[in-house]
């Protein structure tokens, strides 16, 4: 990524708080807005080293939390978040507008280095050092403005993806039900998402959420179909869908170009012994603790029971060892499906609807992984359906 949006005066803007996986540039731009600060000082660097600076508005009332992932472990990523008012509020912050949050906390590799916000996170600003890469979540109003700064302060050897939690503002939308797609005269190009069940009959009443949607968008059905109510150049949609006694299912669709086009999500009937499968949530190395970027996988196992609450399941540990160690195997992967089976009671779902159960290396994908994709699908976690 180029030096463009290392100033704050030439942020990046976003209306939906997130963007694309990309670097991090190098250097802090045209202008040093943050120097001369003490190590000791928890609210900002000692100064700008490779800088991105994002702005973004909220367009609702709601409870701000978001994650960045480094995409190598060993990077590390400071940040700092200040609300914005006025015109004049690089010159502000230039001259020590204090922060809402900031983390500046050492990079943890064995949990791949992710920070950012969430609930309950217990402080509001960690200095450098020992500290937790967290920071509290920001409970925010409709119409604020808040500025971002990512600062890699030893530069990156890799980029960076983005999750950022958040109620969505949907805009009221006025559809005429009887008229068909094919008669309705568009004028935004859209995304159609079509849910179909294995003999290619229509699916109605299922539950479809689009993360990287911006908020000033929304989803509607008509005439059997979800309806994105604009198409967005560049943008990457992630589809989830859910119906009750189906399989949950996910698919990826990245609009390069801005006209009409279709999406076609076809979910398998539920039965005794279907298996979903979830291969990003990940933990520490041999050990059950979950990394923090495994959240997004975990709430679609959650979303997934809480919208079929009369199946029960099996949580499924698999490791991709590959040396003779057949018990220390097993019981890693029984602590990891206990990890997940631990979160989802403290979600609310019934612990008498789950077991879980660790099988080791003993159901590899790949018998002999060539690369790091096969052993990730090898080290994976699975939900069988065991009563309906």
């Amino acid at each position: 990524m180029d030096s463009k949006h290392c100033d704050c005066e030439n942020a990046l803007f976003t209306e939906d708080a997130s963007f694309e996986p990309m670097t991090m540039p190098k250097g802090y731009g045209k202008k040093l807005e943050i120097k001369g600060n003490s190590i000791k000082n928890k609210y900002v660097p000692t100064k700008e080293h490779n800088a991105l600076w994002v702005r973004f508005r909220f367009e609702t009332d709601t409870d701000f939390e978001f994650q960045l992932n480094p995409s190598v472990a060993t990077d590390d990523f400071d940040f700092v978040i200040w609300k914005l008012n006025g015109t004049n509020y690089c010159d502000s912050i230039a001259k020590g507008l204090r922060p809402v949050r900031s983390n500046l906390a050492r990079r943890n590799p064995a949990e791949g280095s992710v920070t950012g916000l969430k609930k309950g996170a217990g402080q509001d600003y960690a200095k450098a050092g020992p500290n937790s890469t967290f920071s509290n979540s920001i409970a925010v109003k409709k119409g604020e403005e808040y500025m971002l700064l990512i600062d890699a302060p030893y530069g990156a050897q890799g980029g960076f993806s983005t999750e950022f939690e958040y109620e969505r503002y949907v805009a009221p939308v006025e559809v005429t039900v009887e008229d068909p797609i094919v008669e309705v005269k568009e004028d935004l190009p859209k995304l159609y998402i079509r849910v179909s069940g294995e003999a290619n009959e229509h699916l109605f009443a299922a539950n479809v959420h689009i993360k990287g949607m911006p908020d000033q968008d929304s989803v509607y059905e008509q005439n059997g179909y979800f309806i994105v109510s604009q198409m967005r150049q560049f943008t990457n949609y992630i589809i989830d869908v859910n119906k009750r006694n189906y399989l949950q299912t996910t698919e990826k669709y990245f609009a390069k170009e801005v006209k009409n086009d279709t999406v076609f999500v076809q979910l398998k009937k539920l039965e005794i012994g279907s298996k979903l499968q979830f291969h990003n949530i990940l933990f520490v190395p041999d050990q059950p603790a979950i990394m923090k970027s495994s959240n997004l996988d975990l709430k679609r196992i959650r979303n997934f029971l809480r919208t079929n609450p009369h199946v029960d399941v099996e949580i499924m540990g698999h490791v991709n060892g590959l040396a003779k160690k057949k018990k220390r195997y097993r019981e890693l992967s029984e602590r990891r499906a206990k990890a997940i089976y631990e979160y989802l009671v403290k979600e609310g779902i019934d612990k008498s609807r789950m077991s879980y159960e660790g099988y080791g290396n003993e159901q590899l994908i790949y018998a002999h992984p060539k690369n790091e994709t096969e052993a990730r699908l090898n080290r994976r976690v699975e939900v069988k359906i065991t009563k309906i």
